[in-house]
């Protein structure tokens, strides 16, 4: 009697630590749906992917990266200084190869020094616009949750279910356990209940 209660508790273990092993199974597989005894069964990331990629896009969007966030973080002082050299060495270039061959270099380098000046002036101003009308037509033809959407949707599902063990094997690992641990607790009480209040 003594050893069949002690086995309680192990028994009750392995059977909780068995249950959670097949529930962590059953978020991935299987990946296609099967019928067994009339009920269809599938597991959950691949019956839910298109909705969970739908919400995590709009997550990501909402809260974590809009693309406001995007064109805002590119648009810096350091970026805009760039972008102006980069412009103003091209224009100046296009010009200087269409400028008469017969004015005198003096004047060649005088025009080119105005319109480098002029250039300086605006360019900051015109960069500022381009990246304002940019932000509205991007934010109009572009949706990063639409984005995210498609990649989570195009991705294979084993390597989708690779990625989400290698981000959440401890947290899988420790689940498994803890229900190892919980039917073993379990097992506990219901010995002690048979030893407190046996079955006449």
């Amino acid at each position: 009697m003594q050893y069949q209660l002690l086995a309680i508790p192990l028994i009750s273990a392995f059977i909780g630590y068995l249950t959670n092993v097949v529930a962590i199974k059953l978020l991935f597989w299987p990946q296609n749906p099967i019928n067994i005894l009339g009920l269809k069964i599938q597991g959950l990331l691949p019956t839910r992917r298109a909705d969970i990629a739908i919400k995590i896009g709009e997550l990501v969007e909402s809260e974590l990266l809009s693309l406001n966030d995007v064109i805002d973080r590119a648009n810096t002082p350091e970026l805009q200084e760039k972008l102006i050299e980069k412009i103003i060495d091209l224009i100046k270039l296009r010009v200087n190869a269409n400028l008469p061959k017969f004015l005198p270099t003096r004047i060649n380098n005088y025009i080119l020094e105005l319109l480098e000046k002029v250039m300086r002036q605006e360019a900051s101003n015109i960069i500022g616009q381009v990246f304002i009308s940019g932000k509205e037509h991007l934010n109009n033809q572009v949706k990063i949750s639409y984005i995210i959407t498609e990649r989570i949707n195009s991705l294979d599902l084993d390597d989708l279910e690779t990625l989400t063990r290698e981000t959440t094997s401890k947290e899988l690992r420790f689940i498994e356990l803890l229900g190892g641990i919980l039917g073993f607790f379990i097992g506990v009480i219901q010995v002690l209940i048979l030893v407190f209040f046996p079955i006449t």
